[in-house]
């Protein structure tokens, strides 16, 4: 049944109809795994079990005897990839061990049960390299990145930070850490994957399709249109389904040595702690310096985090820094460590999450010093917008009266320095970055109306009912359930 809702008068407050709502209570929605193929075959990989090293010899002769077992995959006999520059995503391409939980061969099988148990009985030998997985401040071996995820300057300089640091009548100078995060949503990353004449399929849990074409058909050397992604629900993500990862690329490998078995691959609970990305583990030091009457003179924001040996990613920490107080000087840099760990990657609110957390932990502290309360110190912020020199948007409006509201319920006494904001309308808080989500394609249909193809997966409040609530006038339900790129 196609359903069709238009958005009348004003979407905000208004009771909308969730389109997906009667699929998913009635447990029809169908997730990437549950797309059904009668002839399907599961996967199970091998992670290594050291941190660092080669594989020396694998032993799949009790796995491969197993009744079942359609194929055991390892770096000699999986195909080569088109592109391997990614080495998170150059699966089973070498014998080289970069992290514990690393792919080092893979079981396919008739059965999820019987592929993860002759998974359990590849026996992997391997030449052991000492590893290096501590986080420090005092490595001597820290360097800076060119950018900071997704492409904010590493380094930021605003007047003589350490002259008004010096100078200032109170100061603060604190180091605050955050341990590492896994995004672990309620569905794990999954993928189906089909290879048939030599086109791709992949049924996908992830956040963005047209990141995953994009990616799988670079790693394998195929034009886009010979891959199709189908992605209409997704179950959870917090930014670790925003990109592919080792498992997709390990389904469609395992998908191109039996061509035309769809190969059914879903992450264990304990799988995903390796291999889909975390949020990195930080140490911050931040310095605050402020007048007698709690204007913020200096500011600095230095963050040590770490990445993967085999592939960098760096977490944006101290970018909030740059637009949320005024202060007369302001000075914030990201410094990374190279460790033998898994790659980090995209968690909800990547960089002001821990980021936020020094610096709000840091402006409480000086407002102790200086003895002030929330409701004479919170933010003397307009409701006029203000861009910062580089930034792309506008940083998000606060309310004194809200603050004061908030202050007198919780009671929280003094906890927040009184911080002004910028002279010219300015404002403070965190700002959301737009992204642009790409289509496949827009073809007028006549009379005004056009018709648009983008990914549209259901995930939280559902695109399928917001976008006629916001600018949209009508919109489509489709009758199958996929918002995967058209082929031409």
């Amino acid at each position: 049944m196609s359903i069709i809702t238009k958005a009348t008068g004003k979407a905000i407050g208004a009771s909308l109809d969730r389109l997906d709502g009667p699929e998913k209570v009635s447990g029809t929605a169908r997730y990437a795994y549950e797309h059904h193929f009668e002839n399907a075959a599961y996967l199970s990989p091998v992670g290594a079990t050291v941190a660092k090293g080669r594989v020396t010899q694998i032993d799949a002769s009790e796995a491969e005897a197993l009744p079942g077992v359609i194929a055991v995959i390892t770096n000699e006999t999986a195909p080569k990839l088109a592109d391997t520059s990614d080495r998170e995503l150059a699966v089973l391409q070498s014998d080289e061990v970069a992290y514990r939980g690393q792919y080092v061969a893979a079981v396919v099988a008739e059965t999820f049960e019987v592929a993860r148990h002759a998974a359990s009985l590849v026996r992997v030998s391997y030449d052991e390299e000492p590893q290096d997985a501590e986080l420090r401040w005092d490595r001597d071996d820290l360097y800076a990145p060119e950018v900071v995820n997704p492409a904010f300057p590493t380094d930021t300089e605003e007047g003589d930070f350490d002259g008004a640091f010096a100078s200032s009548a109170v100061t603060l100078d604190e180091t605050y850490t955050t341990p590492t995060e896994h995004n672990n949503p309620m569905e794990p990353h999954t993928t189906v994957a089909i290879w048939e004449g030599g086109d791709l399929t992949l049924y996908d849990s992830t956040q963005g399709v047209h990141a995953v074409r994009k990616t799988v058909a670079g790693v394998f050397g195929l034009d886009r249109e010979r891959v199709r992604v189908v992605a209409p629900f997704v179950g959870g993500g917090f930014g670790s389904k925003g990109l592919p990862h080792a498992n997709t690329i390990l389904a469609a490998l395992a998908a191109q040595m039996v061509e035309g078995i769809p190969i059914k691959f879903a992450l264990t609970r304990q799988q995903m702690f390796t291999g889909v990305g975390y949020r990195t583990p930080t140490i911050q030091r931040v310095r605050l310096g402020a007048d007698e009457d709690g204007h913020l003179t200096a500011t600095a924001h230095d963050v040590v985090e770490q990445t993967a040996r085999i592939k960098e990613f760096a977490e944006q920490t101290a970018v909030a820094t740059r637009t949320m107080y005024a202060t007369q000087t302001r000075r914030t840099t990201h410094r990374l460590a190279a460790l033998d760990v898994p790659v980090p990657s995209w968690m909800r609110a990547p960089g002001e999450a821990p980021g936020m957390f020094a610096l709000e932990s840091a402006m409480d502290e000086l407002a102790t010093k200086l003895a002030s309360t929330p409701s004479s110190s919170e933010f003397a912020t307009s409701p006029n917008s203000t861009r910062r020199r580089g930034s792309r948007t506008p940083a998000a409006t606060s309310s004194p009266a809200c603050a004061r509201e908030r202050d007198a319920s919780a009671g929280r006494g003094a906890t927040r320095a009184r911080a002004l904001a910028r002279k010219d309308g300015g404002s403070s808080g965190p700002a959301w970055l737009p992204r642009r989500i790409p289509s496949s394609g827009c073809r007028g249909r006549g009379r005004g109306f056009a018709t648009r193809k983008t990914d549209a997966m259901q995930w939280r409040s559902g695109p399928w009912t917001s976008a006629p609530a916001h600018g949209r006038p009508s919109l489509r339900y489709p009758q199958t359930h996929s918002a995967s790129p058209s082929r031409r």
